[in-house]
């Protein structure tokens, strides 16, 4: 990784480039397969002992297994019946898959299906419906070969079920988590079941090292609620949060204090479409964008969440609930496999690009006084960050040259350009000069004082008493006068509460109207 800190002094430049709506990038199909069922939905992985991997996909009439072959080549090899829906969701722990769905009724419940005589022939063992029919979606502890499965949202309780399957034939249920309240999904890590509550807007932290009774540890609130699913970073350090709603983006919390947890970040591809599940491997989130297709966002730095891939997997219209149910980056070649709710299962390739990044502080060139709220667009991409009332902003991109343009208030429009490398950070401090600054500030302070400044809503402004200082403007970032008085034997008041936060300017003129100095206010 290179560091590198940087200064620019921006200046005038042009450099603009149009590009136009792509259906991929760094994301390339391997292999796809519709078998002509009139929905899919949830996928996931097996590979046999001989290393040959599989793809099991949730259809509407049942379960559908894929030898993944060379040459982007797939054969379908078993296909279990089950319950006509259009909501099947799987996992697999060792040699079996376990198949959930949200269809209710004695005969349904979780099916459970033998794998390892693949590829001649998969078989349906059991099915189990003693406390449960219907479930939401069945999740297991991704990095552990622990023999347990978690079905949430379930009819009879609305909790999450903990199965022990180290009987794959006659599972039983070890634990119960049920608040009282509908749970939507869970990401389990350890000792620790994550649990989405998503009426109630919260992440539920379970202890559940004692499957027969899960206990609360704390609950995380969610801005907007809608909560659907979570998927912590590989240190377990951070827990990417996705909702369910358009216009809703996914967040990414620091939770190293379960008590205390913070808002570090948060990511859409288009916040017209929904954020529907993260699954996380290495420094990447795979995420499934439902309309946006799959997407890869690059989280070596979670406080920095970069997109560096994606593939497009519905052309129609963005928002709703088309185009990728699901995704799963867990298969040993690398390969990413995913249910396309029309037209059934994706294998696609990712080349692991990493992104690089741009860590900047905005400040106004003759006061290096913070600028907030400026506007940073990266112009190739149409990326789009702002800066706090620290001025400062983070962001990030694929590796390439962009135009980076800052936008501010008060300030006219500045534009540099930038080259992002691979894994690259980068320090920049962003000058913007107004032309009002400029003017006579040299003399400034020899014949008043302003105190305070920096402010909240009101600053004294004092003269000397020999001063030839006759009228006091005061202007907003574009000249445009807001107030004016004329210096007397007391300090005067300024008044400012009504007025935004900002870069003001105060304007001293002698009895001719020529300007004696010019100071800066800044609003904070």
């Amino acid at each position: 990784m290179t560091k590198k800190t940087l200064l620019f002094i921006l200046l005038l430049t042009t450099c603009l480039s149009i590009i136009s709506a792509q259906e991929s990038l760094n994301v390339s199909l391997y292999a796809q397969y519709n078998r002509g069922e009139q929905r899919y939905s949830g996928s996931w992985y097996y590979t046999a002992e001989d290393g040959t991997e599989y793809a099991l996909l949730g259809a509407h009439d049942g379960t559908a297994i894929y030898r993944i072959m060379e040459a982007g080549q797939l054969e379908e090899v078993a296909y279990i019946p089950g319950p006509q829906t259009n909501w099947r969701e799987i996992t697999v722990v060792e040699n079996h898959a376990y198949v959930v769905t949200d269809v209710s009724g004695i005969d349904n419940g979780m099916q459970v299906i033998r794998l390892d005589q693949l590829p001649e022939q998969a078989t349906l063992v059991t099915n189990y419906n003693l406390t449960f029919t219907k479930g939401h979606i069945i999740q297991k502890d991704i990095f552990s070969d622990a023999p347990y499965v978690y079905i949430a949202g379930t009819t009879t309780t609305q909790g999450i079920h903990i199965m022990d399957v180290s009987d794959p034939e006659n599972p039983t249920e070890a634990g119960l988590y049920a608040p009282g309240y509908y749970i939507h999904d869970c990401h389990i890590r350890g000792d620790t079941m994550f649990a989405s509550a998503f009426y109630e807007g919260t992440i539920d932290f379970v202890d559940i090292s004692d499957k027969s009774h899960p206990t609360l540890i704390t609950r995380m609130d969610i801005p907007d609620g809608k909560v659907h699913s979570s998927s912590m970073t590989m240190d377990g350090k951070f827990l990417f949060v996705a909702p369910e709603q358009d216009g809703l983006p996914a967040r990414l919390f620091n939770i190293e204090d379960f008590s205390d947890p913070v808002e570090v970040a948060s990511y859409t591809a288009n916040p017209i479409s929904l954020v529907h599940n993260p699954y996380i491997l290495g420094d990447f989130a795979f995420i499934t964008h439902n309309t946006e297709g799959l997407r890869v966002v690059d989280i070596t730095d979670p406080t920095t969440p970069v997109e560096v891939g994606f593939y497009d997997t519905w052309p129609g219209e963005s928002g709703g609930f088309n185009g990728l149910w699901s995704g799963c980056p867990y298969l040993p070649s690398g390969k990413i496999i995913g249910g396309n709710r029309e037209d059934g299962l994706y294998v696609w390739e990712f080349n692991q690009t990493k992104a690089g990044r741009l860590y900047g502080t905005v400040v106004d060139s003759i006061t290096n006084l913070p600028i907030s709220n400026a506007e940073i667009r990266l112009l190739e991409n149409d990326h789009v960050v702002y800066s706090s009332a620290l001025g400062e902003f983070r962001t990030g991109a694929v590796p390439g040259t962009y135009t980076l343009k800052v936008t501010a208030q008060g300030y006219p429009e500045k534009e540099i350009t930038i080259d992002f490398d691979e894994e690259s950070s980068a320090e920049v401090i962003l000058k913007l000069s107004n032309e009002i600054t400029a003017i006579g500030l040299a003399q400034a302070g020899e014949e008043f004082n302003i105190f305070p400044n920096p402010f909240c809503q009101k600053t004294m402004i004092e003269t000397r008493l020999d001063t030839k200082i006759k009228t006091i403007k005061i202007m907003d970032g574009s000249g445009k006068t807001i107030e004016i008085f004329h210096p007397g034997q007391t300090p005067y008041e300024l008044n400012m509460e009504a007025l935004p936060m900002g870069t003001y300017f105060l304007k001293a003129m002698d009895k001719n109207g020529e300007s004696v100095a010019v100071r800066s206010l800044i609003k904070n």
